[in-house]
């Protein structure tokens, strides 16, 4: 019997099931994940991966699958490949067919009888959406998530977004779940909640005195999130073309990190509290009108678009739009929450710009904005950078603007920086749910979003604009 060998605080064994083993999240996240928590002994000392999918392949098949994987990504330390790998296991099956879930299920109730424990059991759905339903199905219909007694043997189950593409899909979604599962068992992964400088957001906002006063409507002007691309749609049109930027990136990603910069101060930080309060921040986001949607949101799609391969001639799905938000939480009434996003930019860029207002009472003349920002940058760059005033060195007073600036890159060593898929399959096997996605959270983006898709899609307005590749859309 091959297993892990690496000690760990974790104590139970666990054996992590990946529904989908052959597909691109496991070629190009999970692989590389699972690999660097074993280099760093961060994983259960007894600790199995069973493969399930419908390929004709056996263990010793799909373990040289992946080590061609790790072979052609250069992964560090070759010689622990196969270490690494004979803890690898496949069982072939159709998702959709419950006998198959039955051959798995005994499996694994082979393994728990050599280990003499019912082990821990991690379920992770690395396949598309549509088929969630179907396996979450077959995975409670076949007793496979039923956890054995509250003393041992916890089971999990690991959903990637989106989560569902409306309101009522992501409802549906939610039900089905909530009648199979119970919440501490379900981990809704969006990856942006596990980049180090977005996991720090938190610690920053709230541990730093000097900002608490000031990070409310009485002087933030303004907060801008971006989120832009180099890239156009490779490869991804026929997928793309259904769903658009907004619903990509917007309904999750942006509104994670919007929810993170409004929130209020958790009672304490705990999962629950965490996540209670952003999911309020989310709830208070002000549903737009019709006429709203026109005059506050735009949308925009880059020239060649139509003839990628999978897109409609004639679409109108959009690759680029800018909104202006409004929050009900009173901190923030008021103030302009900006949300951009587009392919084919002139740069690559995610960052969040908060702008004060003006200094009230300038002793100085300044030329230009007298105005404080703050910047979160979190790709490409890693910082946080504060613009302020100061006066030049000489005899007259001349007021010069400045940056003060921290480089996560640059004040911490290389090895201490954690991959994101990394510390979320980490916090999985810990059971920390604070940088997953709740339920509330998930209908609140959707709340949110679902008017301006459809005044988008129905009205067809505002109009789509087409723009240049390297340009943004508002230019």
């Amino acid at each position: 019997m091959h297993d892990f060998s690496h000690s760990s605080k974790f104590e139970l064994p666990t054996i992590f099931v990946i529904l989908g083993v052959t597909g691109d999240l496991v070629k190009k996240k999970i692989l590389k994940a699972l690999y660097h928590l074993y280099r760093k002994k961060r994983l259960p000392e007894r600790f199995r991966v069973y493969g399930f999918s419908r390929r004709d392949y056996d263990d010793v098949k799909l373990r040289s699958y992946l080590r061609d994987i790790m072979l052609d990504n250069d992964y560090q330390d070759p010689e622990l490949f196969d270490e690494f790998l004979a803890s690898f296991y496949y069982v072939q099956g159709d998702f959709h067919i419950r006998t198959a879930y039955k051959n798995l299920a005994k499996t694994l109730g082979r393994i728990d009888g050599e280990w003499s424990i019912c082990s821990n059991k991690l379920f992770y759905l690395a396949v598309p959406p549509a088929s969630y339903s179907d396996i979450v199905t077959n995975l409670h219909e076949s007793g496979l998530t039923k956890p054995c007694s509250p003393q041992e043997g916890w089971t999990r189950v690991i959903l990637e977004k989106p989560f569902g593409t409306d309101l009522q899909t992501a409802r549906d979604l939610d039900q089905q779940l909530g009648q199979l599962f119970q919440e501490e068992q379900i981990y809704r992964v969006d990856h942006y909640l596990g980049k180090e400088t977005v996991k720090n957001i938190l610690v920053f906002r709230f541990s730093n005195l000097f900002l608490t006063p000031s990070w409310n409507k009485n002087y933030i002007e303004k907060i801008e999130i971006r989120l832009l691309e180099k890239i156009g749609v490779e490869g991804r049109g026929e997928f793309y073309d259904k769903i658009g930027a907004l619903r990509d990136v917007g309904q999750n990603h942006m509104l994670q990190l919007l929810g993170l910069f409004i929130m209020d101060q958790p009672y304490k930080f705990i999962p629950e509290d965490i996540k209670n309060k952003r999911s309020e921040a989310l709830a208070s986001l002000h549903v737009m009108s019709e006429q709203e949607v026109i005059k506050q949101t735009m949308r925009g799609q880059y020239e060649g678009y139509t003839k990628e391969e999978g897109v409609d001639p004639q679409s109108k799905t959009e690759t680029y739009f800018h909104i202006t938000a409004r929050s009900e939480l009173p901190d923030f009434v008021g103030v302009p929450l900006i949300l951009e996003s587009g392919k084919t930019q002139k740069c690559e860029k995610i960052e969040v710009e908060v702008t004060f207002k003006e200094t009230p009472l300038c002793l100085y003349d300044i030329e230009g904005d007298q105005k404080n920002t703050f910047h979160y940058h979190i790709k490409p760059d890693e910082k946080i950078s504060m613009k302020f005033f100061a006066k030049k060195p000489g005899f007259d007073t001349e007021i010069a603007e400045h940056e003060l600036g921290f480089d996560y890159r640059k004040a911490y060593e290389k090895n201490l920086f954690i991959d994101d898929y990394e510390s979320l399959l980490f916090d999985i096997i810990k059971g920390d749910q604070t940088l997953f996605v709740s339920t509330e959270e998930i209908l609140n983006e959707w709340r949110f979003i679902e008017p301006i898709v459809q005044t988008w899609r129905e009205m067809d307005k505002p109009k789509l604009k087409i723009y240049e590749k390297g340009k943004n859309a508002r230019t």
